[in-house]
């Protein structure tokens, strides 16, 4: 189970993930595993164990359904595959309570995550999600019925397209804290959801590249982010300020600021503690000012 600690690492460009349905694995660099990571939905490439259809169909079920709270897992917290029925190129996948529970952004990253997996087994092009029993609908009361991978390839204004795929720059910090460093990555995000929240949110999540390290507490909690005018709005709660990493203190700023200039509208930032700008972070770097873009602080790859 060794391979979960790194499921979150974004491997591969969108014109693979975009390869087509199952009858079209061939095409693709081998299987996928999709996960979703707050308002995103991750990928990374796998390598099953199973080589027939009944086998994948098994040993995808219980991928998406395990994790003991110590392990991360593909699908929100207690959600599982109830059972998995294969009748020709559709499969009818049933889904626990807990799965009924989730609120619509996690639900329809959830639902992508179902179909997306299971399509990729050549024999399956259709995937019907059920739960206990009972047909998947949308937030109107309509049933959603047979699902294949083209229902997620464009944002359309559909309930079950209402997500999108970026590529996003971020900054992380060298191993001696002194440096930022770019870290290039590809997420998927519900469309409702501002790119400048996702990006601080993958900076809190932290680096997936070796060398890389972090430039913000894993306790943080974002209350908002917003864009006005060229201007983001980032604010934290106090753990971005209590939180100790061996960096020096420009760098946690200054991971957020160029990262949000490089993958958002911004131009400028400013960062509040629980909506107050009238804090200093660590010595001297005061949040009742904007920031610009910091090209000093990152790190000359060629060096």
């Amino acid at each position: 189970m060794k391979r979960w600690m790194r499921f979150f690492a974004v491997v591969l460009a969108f014109s693979l993930l975009l390869a087509g349905c199952g009858q079209e694995q061939e095409e693709k660099d081998g299987y996928h595993l999709y996960a979703v990571a707050g308002s995103t939905l991750q990928e990374e490439a796998y390598q099953p164990e199973a080589e027939d259809a009944d086998g994948l169909m098994e040993e995808f079920a219980g991928l998406l359904s395990s994790g003991d709270g110590e392990e991360k897992t593909l699908l929100p917290e207690g959600v599982a595959v109830n059972s998995c029925e294969r009748n020709g190129e559709i499969l009818y996948v049933d889904m626990n309570g807990a799965y009924g529970q989730l609120d619509p952004a996690q639900e329809i990253l959830s639902r992508a995550v179902l179909v997306k997996t299971f399509v990729q087994i050549p024999e399956i092009r259709y995937v019907q999600i059920t739960v206990e029993g009972a047909d998947l609908t949308t937030s109107q009361g309509n049933a959603v019925g047979l699902l294949s991978a083209d229902s997620f390839l464009e944002n359309s204004g559909e309930e079950i397209n209402s997500y999108r795929y970026s590529d996003i720059t971020l900054y992380f910090a060298t191993e001696d804290g002194q440096k930022l460093v770019q870290e290039d990555r590809k997420v998927y995000y519900i469309s409702s959801t501002p790119i400048e929240q996702v990006v601080v949110e993958q900076l809190i999540r932290g680096p997936q590249e070796d060398g890389h390290y972090p430039t913000i507490s894993p306790n943080t909690r974002i209350i908002g982010v917003s864009v006005s005018d060229g201007i983001g709005y980032v604010n934290l709660d106090q753990n971005f300020t209590t939180g100790t990493l061996t960096v020096q203190e420009e760098i946690p700023i200054y991971s957020i600021v160029n990262s949000l200039i490089r993958s958002g509208n911004v131009k400028k930032v400013q960062i509040s503690i629980n909506g107050d700008t009238g804090v200093t972070f660590r010595e001297s770097m005061d949040l009742d000012r904007l920031y610009e873009w910091n090209e000093e602080l990152i790190e000359d790859e060629n060096s």
